[in-house]
């Protein structure tokens, strides 16, 4: 998986349970060498999967302690494997737009996404504002330039 991915589309296109399915696979297929941490700014309790989870307020306390895992990880080896005993972080954010206009949270998101390959931290925002000008120009880089998925606008059918 890339070191960050960002997952756009309007309310109720199905971000979440994009998300959701994200993280089953990544769980079914590295097992306990993933550890998948969340941020639920919209629904706190909504996502499913979760072996951590923060809502708004906890935000910059869960990125502080990722960072910190990054960080230590950096200082320690060239070249992180995932294992077991050192997991693989898989850091969601559902409802990115709060923290992106919070400006320690998306310095720590900024942060992540620079170091997440080397260290083994990915990155997966929702967001279904994605205008440059509601984006730190650092972060919009980082995420619109890596993987994007567009999910389409969900039109009511008819019976």
């Amino acid at each position: 998986m890339p070191a960050t991915h960002l997952i756009t589309g309007t309310a109720r296109s199905g971000k979440t349970r994009a998300v959701e399915q994200l993280v089953a696979v990544e769980k079914l297929t590295h097992g306990p060498a993933v550890t998948v941490w969340g941020i639920e700014t919209a629904t706190p309790g909504r996502l499913t999967g979760l072996d951590r989870a923060a809502d708004t307020d906890q935000a910059v306390q869960l990125l502080t302690e990722a960072a910190a895992i990054a960080g230590r990880r950096l200082a320690h080896a060239n070249d992180y494997k995932p294992s077991t005993i050192e997991p693989r972080l898989l850091l969601v954010v559902d409802g990115a737009e709060p923290l992106l206009a919070d400006t320690e949270a998306a310095g720590l998101l900024q942060f992540l996404a620079v170091v997440g390959r080397k260290s083994g931290v990915e990155t997966v925002l929702t967001a279904a504002d994605t205008r440059l000008d509601a984006w730190p120009p650092t972060l919009h880089c980082r995420f619109h330039n890596g993987p994007v998925t567009t999910l389409p606008d969900r039109t009511p059918t008819q019976d």
